[in-house]
C-alpha cells in the first residue's frame, strides 16, 4: 500500500495514493513524486478525535435555537434588561430554548435560578387579591360612601352601592318619602325613598342629583363568612358621631323568619343602623339593623345578598312589617327595658325639637342684624353661637343698647324669650329621658344653638 497521499483536485480531499478515484467522483491524476506524504495517524489520536467530532455534534444538536419563530414565551414577564431578541444575549437565547433544551444549557438554567429569586423576593402589592389591605387603609377608603341619614324622626347611617343608590333601614327612615344625606366633608344632598322591604328592615334610596365620581361601596356575601371571621362596622354612632368605626368578628349566622342574619360582636349604638358591615377586604357582607340594648358585643345585619336580590329585582315578598326579624330582641323592638326605650324616645324627641328650632332661628338672626345695623353698633361682650343669644346673658348688652329704638328692642326681646323657654323645655326633658349629656351638647352644636341660657 502506498505510504503517501494525494490531493483531489475536484473536492480537495486527501486520497491515499493506491486509490485512483476520489469520493467525489474525481478522476485523480497519476500518482507523481510530487506528492504530499501524510503522516501516519495514530490510533488514539484517531479516537480522541472521534469522541470530539460527536461531542460538538450532540451539543449543537441540544443548543442550537428552533427553526420555528418563537411563540409568546418569548415575551415573559421575568425578561432581561437587554433588548428582546437580541442573539447575543443571554436571557434573550435562554427564552428561545424549549424545556429539554433549557436542561442542557448551563446559561439558561442560571437564568432560570436568577428568574425564580427574583420572584420570590418581589413585594406583594395590595392590590393582589389574595392579600387583604391594612384596616386603616380599606376604612379610609370607604369612609366617602357612607353617610348620616336625617328624618324628621331621627337620624341613622346609609352607604353608596352605586353612584345614585344607597341601601339604609326602613325604621331608620320611617315613613318620610324624602331624607337628607349628610357626607363626611359636610356636603349634604336630597334622597328620595325609592324601595321599602319591611320584611328585610331594607330601604333603598335615590340620589336627586348623583354625581358620577360619588364613590361606592362593592357588595360581598355571607355564603362565604365564617364564625371567627373579622369584621368591620361603620356608621353615626348615637346619630351625631358620624362615621365612626368598630370592629370585631362575625358571631354566627341565623335565620330568623326566612332572612339571615350577621351576627357579631363588634361595638354598636343608635344612629349606626343602616351602616355597612364590611370584611377585610371592604366588601358590605350585611346591613347593620338590631342589636340587644344594654348588652354588649351583641348585634345583627341584614345580610346584604337581600339587598342585591331587592335592587336586581330578585325578591318581590317585601312584606308589611319586620315578619323577618320578628325573633330578635333588637333596640327598635318591645325586648328592651323601659329605661332603654325611654331613652330612646328622649333622643328622637329631642332631635325633633332641635330640628324645628333651627328652622325659627334665620327669623330672629335677621331680626337680630336689623337692630345692630339701626340700633346698636358697639360691641357686644361675650361669644355666642347667635349674637342674639346675649340677650340672655346679663352684662352683655348695656342697658342704654336699646335707646330709640324701645318698641322695636322689646318686641324682638319678646320672641327671643320664647326661644330660650322651647329650648330649656327641649334639654330638660331630654334629661329626664336620660338622654346621654354628650348627645345633647353634640346635637345642639350642630345646629348652632349652644347657650349656657337652656340650663338656667
Amino acid at each position: 500500500m502506498s505510504d503517501h497521499a494525494r490531493l483531489c483536485p475536484s473536492c480537495g480531499r486527501r486520497v491515499p495514493g493506491a486509490v485512483a478515484k476520489c469520493r467525489c467522483g474525481a478522476v485523480l491524476p497519476a500518482e507523481d513524486g510530487a506528492a504530499v506524504a501524510a503522516p501516519r495517524s495514530s490510533p488514539i489520536l484517531v479516537y480522541v478525535v472521534l469522541i470530539a467530532a460527536v461531542t460538538g455534534v450532540g451539543y449543537w444538536t441540544f443548543t442550537r435555537p428552533p427553526a420555528a419563530a418563537p411563540d409568546a414565551a418569548a415575551s415573559s414577564t421575568f425578561d432581561d434588561p437587554a433588548q428582546p431578541g437580541d442573539p447575543g444575549t443571554t436571557a434573550s437565547r435562554s427564552r428561545e430554548l424549549s424545556p429539554e433544551q433549557r436542561a442542557w444549557d448551563a446559561s439558561a438554567r442560571m437564568q432560570d435560578t436568577k428568574t425564580a429569586t427574583e420572584l420570590t423576593e418581589e413585594p406583594l402589592q395590595l392590590s393582589d387579591p389574595a392579600v387583604a389591605p391594612a384596616v386603616e387603609d380599606m376604612v379610609d377608603r370607604a369612609m366617602p360612601s357612607i353617610v348620616l341619614v336625617e328624618t324628621t324622626s331621627g337620624r341613622g347611617s346609609a352607604f353608596f352601592v352605586r353612584h345614585d343608590t344607597l341601601i339604609t333601614n326602613v325604621h331608620v327612615v320611617q315613613h318620610d318619602s324624602y331624607v337628607t344625606l349628610r357626607r363626611m366633608d359636610g356636603s349634604s344632598v336630597s334622597a328620595r325613598v325609592q324601595t321599602r322591604a319591611p320584611n328585610f328592615d331594607i330601604a333603598v334610596l335615590k340620589v336627586a342629583q348623583a354625581s358620577p365620581s360619588q364613590p361606592f361601596l362593592p357588595m360581598g356575601s355571607t355564603s362565604s363568612l365564617k364564625p371567627g371571621q373579622e369584621i368591620i362596622v361603620i356608621g353615626s354612632a348615637l346619630g351625631t358621631l358620624q362615621n365612626s368605626v368598630s370592629r370585631g368578628i362575625v358571631s354566627g349566622l341565623r335565620n330568623s323568619g326566612g332572612v339571615t342574619l350577621v351576627q357579631s360582636d363588634a361595638a354598636a349604638n343608635p344612629g349606626n343602623s343602616g351602616g355597612p358591615m364590611l370584611d377585610r377586604n371592604g366588601r358590605v357582607v350585611g346591613v347593620l339593623t338590631a342589636g340587644y340594648s344594654g348588652k354588649e358585643g351583641l348585634n345583627f345585619g341584614v345580610s346584604i345578598d337581600h339587598a342585591r336580590d331587592i335592587l336586581e329585582g330578585r325578591e318581590t315578598n317585601l312584606g308589611v312589617g319586620q315578619t323577618g326579624l320578628a325573633n330578635i330582641e333588637s333596640a327598635n323592638s318591645g325586648g328592651q327595658s323601659e329605661s332603654d326605650r325611654r331613652q330612646q324616645l328622649g333622643e328622637q324627641e329631642f332631635q325633633r325639637r332641635v330640628g324645628a328650632a333651627e328652622q325659627a332661628a334665620p327669623s330672629l338672626d335677621q331680626a337680630w342684624q336689623r337692630f345692630r345695623s339701626i340700633c346698636f353698633k358697639s360691641p357686644i361682650r361675650g361669644s355666642f353661637d347667635r349674637e342674639w343669644f346675649a340677650m340672655f346673658t346679663p352684662g352683655a348688652i348695656p342697658g342704654d343698647a336699646a335707646a330709640g329704638c324701645v318698641d322695636y328692642f322689646q318686641s324682638m326681646q319678646t320672641e327671643t324669650n320664647k326661644f330660650r323657654d322651647f329650648m330649656r323645655a327641649a334639654v330638660q326633658e331630654a334629661r329626664r329621658a336620660n338622654v346621654l349629656p354628650g348627645t345633647i351638647r353634640d346635637t345642639l352644636r350642630s345646629k348652632r344653638l349652644q347657650s349656657d341660657a337652656w340650663d338656667r
